[in-house]
Order: C-alpha cells, then structure tokens, then sequence
C-alpha cells in the first residue's frame, strides 16, 4: 500500500503516548500509543510498537501493531505479520498476512434491507441468508 499522496506527514514516535483524540489531514504513522479516536484523511499507519486503543477512521490502513477498538476505513486495510486488532473493521479490501490476529467481525458490503434476508439453520446455528442473485 502506499503512504498516499503527499507520504506520512504525521508520525508519533515511539514511547509516546498521546490521550484524546487525534485528526489529521494527510497521512499518519504511529509507533507509540494513542487511547482515543484516530481520524485521518489519508493512509493510516500502524507501526510494530504502536498501540490504538480506540477507533480508527480513515480511507487506507496499514496495521503492523495493536488495535483495540474498530477500524473503519472507506478503502482497504492490511493486517500485517504479529498485528492484533479486537474490534470490528468496515472497510471495501481486507488482507491479512499469516500471524496477523484479528478477533472481531468485518463487514465489506453496503447494508442491505432487513426483509431481503432470510434466517436458515445449518447444525443449529442460525445463520443469515442472501437472496440468490438474478
């Protein structure tokens, strides 16, 4: 994935810890820890030693470190090698490496109307199901 258009232009370094929220226009690099919300305009960036705890909003996301929390991104998140994330992720792309962990659910369509659904049971377990396409 790349940095987006004009790179990283916001890093917090590692042991640094930043409590509240943070927004940002542009790009953003995290190899400490934040506990709040992270909005961010561009490409988001997770490091090894980095550390969310609180949710993420932004069009791309690279996650090398620890998210406890949701991340919504309008565009695709990668979840690299030794990256944890407990929360859900909305996103349109998902990857994940092997050793990446993510405990939590993700949602990649638009949300479809409640009647078109239908519940089925498989080995006692509801599940939803799509109607077939036309």
């Amino acid at each position: 994935m790349k940095e987006g258009r004009g790179g990283l232009a916001n890093i917090l370094i590692a042991g640094t810890y930043l409590k509240g929220n943070l927004k940002a226009d542009g790009g953003v690099r995290i190899d400490g820890t934040v506990e709040g919300e992270v909005t961010v305009s561009d490409t988001f960036v997770l490091g090894k030693t980095g550390v969310v705890k609180g949710t993420i909003k932004t069009k791309d996301a690279l996650i090398g470190g620890k998210v406890i929390g949701n991340i919504k991104s309008q565009g695709k998140v990668e979840l690299k090698t030794g990256s944890v994330v407990n929360g859900d992720i909305i996103c349109k792309r998902l990857t994940m490496e092997e050793g990446a962990i993510f405990d939590g659910f993700c949602k990649m369509t638009e949300d479809k109307p409640v009647k078109d659904r239908k519940m089925v049971t498989l080995n006692q377990k509801e599940v939803e199901k799509e109607p077939a396409i036309r």
